[in-house]
């Protein structure tokens, strides 16, 4: 995982999400990066604190060397709702547009994962894919939150990249950086709730592991599930997996990346 200076933005779908690449944004600032952080919703789902959330990770941000004015909090001020991203993508494009023109051009894009762990995650690779499109943005990286290929019900895989989504490149964070990992995901006291569930599959991951993964993006991809089976979201009952694909077909079609057609 790079970590050379450079103009970099982070597409996040929930103010926490940036637990998923807390040691490589701090890498890249020390490397002298400058690393922006857009969040894609408003992180109110079932009346989740926004005003708290935005705060909690504004503190993370600060202490990973991303200053306030480097987060940016579009759900929020935009009105985008926690879980439905898929339908205001068009909107959301948009603020992402304003967004690249305040900041300048990118050198550098992450995004989450094609992994079908969350509706809104799977949003923002959607949304990433069309912005470097548009933006001419020549490397577009995913990163991992989590996904449930291969399990049943609602267990899940935390950090763990798809191997369908091409080859890994893994930073390998020391032993300090681990324990920072681990810090960083109790500082969300607001969601403590989710993080009961998800933590001690952090804490394993870092002890056993230790990697933050990133892989290319190819657009190819988004036209065919994540990977065999029902997405997790729809394992959990967030919503049907078709219906997101509808809302995914329109939005790619209208910005220029429908599938190719096969030859007979």
């Amino acid at each position: 995982m790079r970590s050379e200076p450079g103009r970099i933005l982070f597409l996040l779908a929930h103010p926490d999400d940036e637990f998923a690449c807390s040691v490589p944004i701090r890498a890249m600032a020390r490397a002298g990066a400058e690393v922006h952080c857009a969040y894609l919703t408003d992180g109110g789902f079932g009346g989740q604190p926004v005003a708290r959330r935005r705060h909690e990770s504004r503190r993370v941000l600060e202490g990973l060397g991303v200053p306030e004015g480097r987060s940016h909090f579009l759900g929020e001020w935009h009105g985008f709702p926690d879980g439905a991203l898929h339908a205001w993508l068009d909107a959301a494009l948009v603020a992402l547009q304003d967004l690249v023109r305040q900041i300048g051009p990118l050198d550098r894009l992450y995004i989450p994962a094609w992994e079908g762990g969350h509706q809104d995650h799977d949003a923002v690779h959607l949304l990433g894919l069309v912005l470097a499109k548009q933006c001419g943005i020549s490397v577009l990286r995913q990163f991992p939150l989590y996904h449930g290929a291969g399990l049943p019900g609602p267990l899940f895989k935390v950090l763990d990249p798809l191997p369908a989504n091409g080859a890994v490149h893994s930073y390998r964070a020391s032993w300090r950086e681990r324990v920072l990992a681990v810090t960083v995901c109790l500082s969300y006291v607001s969601q403590w709730r989710t993080w009961v569930g998800l933590l001690p599959f952090v804490v394993l991951h870092m002890l056993m592991h230790g990697t933050f993964s990133e892989q290319d993006v190819d657009p190819a991809r988004v036209h065919e599930p994540p990977h065999p089976g029902p997405p997790l979201y729809e394992r959990r009952g967030f919503m049907p997996s078709d219906r997101f694909s509808e809302a995914a077909a329109r939005f790619l079609a209208t910005h220029g990346l429908a599938p190719l057609e096969r030859s007979a």
